[in-house]
């Protein structure tokens, strides 16, 4: 741990705030929520601070028959030599895919609706208090995170920023529909902020000090970068402490990067910390980087409990950890919704994996190296005409195919009863194509979800010990190399656990 005094909780992506967002100056909604979930509300972005950096080449008079012959004719080698800078000197540009450059880190946003008359195109615009107070209470109760407030509460969204990438939105946040989570980051900030949120959460017993303050952020998981929203609302008090947690960040990020860097053989592990982050950055801006992250690749568990639970085990990023503290759940009520999201949204990603990898010419999409976009839509190989309906072989081939194990922290009974309580989350489970084991808090054992009841689980083998990493560093930098040459093995086994020291 960077810092013993904070504590990392993990949530679904939209952070349990749906809705359709409109960027200022955009004619389309984007849908920032699991996509099997419909809306009935938009949030509006407006005064917007930062103008957006154009080309020459993107502007609208460089599509008319006068401006696209004198583009083509005079930029033509100036865009060569540009193309070679980028080769070179990889650095961000409008053509990149960046995961801000959806929303203005200080624009103002739409969130409380105090006119229920206020509607476009059906959609209530924002939410009333009390359409509020449900989403923050049933966010705080999934999660566990119901007293000991810290002063600053970051709720840290994901997004991807890539070059030259058709398949970017498979490296944003799947609980998003595919887009980056920082919108829900900020509406939810602005809700739990909300004096009237919080004393109606108070008669519910959820106690916010006076002194907390939610912050929105966003992790770039490719640059590894975490920009920040509203910083400008924190007490003086709290942006002293923010400047702090901005260095924990940063350790963080580095410490992340060297994580990732064991995966990727064009980067050495052994140089410093900044070199190495410096070097995962650039394959986020790099125009000729087929690899900018290997996104969800490898993913194998969803495990809904306690972080104790898992403490001190080293997952090698092959699991969601979902937060859920079974002991303010004694009826598994708030179970049902927490598990509601698990088979939709990681269920997918990991069957959109595992197809993608056992046969990746025919449900996959192949080598993304001779992809053209047809209609933003989807892809084609080269003159080929047909749609390639998966992930690309540069996202998977890390992958092994298997299907998505769930880990859920309570009693056997009350699992069962929140997968039954809605048909579309128990198919996942009854049709097998998400495992689920319920771990018996008291009993200290395994049960395994088959032909509809849970059973005790007993092992075919056993472990006499589990790998101890005493050393971080020698364990990242000593991964073994693919017979490729441009990844690197993840592990040595199929789903390795490794206790760290």
């Amino acid at each position: 741990a960077v810092d013993k005094n904070c504590e990392t909780m993990g949530a679904p992506g939209f952070f349990g705030v749906e809705f359709f967002f409109q960027q200022e100056g955009s004619k389309f909604y984007d849908k920032l929520c699991p996509a099997p979930v419909t809306p009935k509300f938009l949030i509006k972005e407006s005064e917007a601070r930062i103008i957006k950096r154009t080309e020459p080449i993107y502007t609208k008079q460089t599509h008319e028959l006068f401006g696209g012959f004198v583009l083509s004719i005079g930029y033509g080698f100036l865009a060569l030599a540009k193309k070679m800078q980028l080769l070179f000197k990889p650095k961000m540009s409008p053509a990149i895919s960046d995961a801000y450059g959806h929303m203005d880190k200080q624009s103002s946003l739409s969130i409380e609706n105090k006119n229920k008359g206020d509607v476009e195109n059906g959609l209530q615009i924002g939410y009333t208090i009390d359409e509020m107070v449900t989403r923050a209470e049933g966010f705080l109760r999934g999660i566990g995170l119901i007293d000991h407030f810290a002063n600053i509460v970051y709720l840290v969204a994901h997004g991807s920023s890539s070059a030259n990438n058709p398949h970017h939105g498979a490296h944003d946040c799947g609980a998003c529909s595919g887009r980056p989570g920082a919108t829900n980051a900020r509406v939810l900030s602005y809700i739990l902020n909300h004096p009237k949120v919080r004393e109606i959460l108070a008669a519910k017993n959820i106690n916010i000090f006076g002194s907390t303050q939610f912050l929105g952020s966003l992790h770039d998981t490719a640059a590894d970068v975490i920009g920040y929203y509203d910083e400008n609302i924190l007490n003086s008090s709290n942006a002293s402490q923010h400047l702090l947690d901005k260095q924990n960040f940063e350790t963080a990020l580095n410490l992340n990067a060297k994580e990732r860097s064991r995966r990727f053989a064009s980067i050495n592990t052994k140089q410093e910390l900044n070199k190495v982050r410096k070097a995962i950055h650039d394959r986020s801006v790099s125009l000729f980087e087929p690899r900018p992250e290997l996104g969800h690749g490898t993913n194998t568990l969803a495990i809904i409990g306690r972080r104790q639970t898992t403490k001190g085990l080293f997952l090698d990023r092959r699991a969601f950890l979902n937060s859920y503290d079974y002991t303010t759940d004694p009826t598994g009520d708030i179970l049902a919704a927490v598990m509601r999201p698990i088979g939709l949204v990681c269920g997918g990603i990991n069957l959109e994996y595992y197809f993608s990898r056992v046969d990746n010419i025919k449900m996959g999409a192949g080598t993304k190296l001779p992809h053209n976009v047809m209609g933003l839509f989807g892809v084609a190989n080269s003159s080929d005409g047909d749609l390639r309906p998966g992930l690309p072989w540069q996202m998977i081939e890390v992958h092994d195919p298997v299907r998505l194990m769930v880990i859920v922290e309570q009693q056997p009974a009350l699992v069962l009863k929140a997968i039954q309580s809605s048909p579309e989350v128990f198919e996942w489970y009854k049709n097998e194509w998400v495992h689920i084991v319920a771990l018996h808090p008291e009993e200290n054992q395994f049960y395994y979800f088959k032909e509809g009841a849970f059973a005790l689980y007993s092992p075919i083998t056993s472990a006499d010990k589990i790998k101890t990493i005493h050393n971080m560093n020698d364990f990242i930098e000593g991964a073994r190399e693919m017979e490729t040459n441009h990844i690197v093995h993840a592990t040595e086994e199929n789903l390795p656990v490794y206790l760290l020291d």
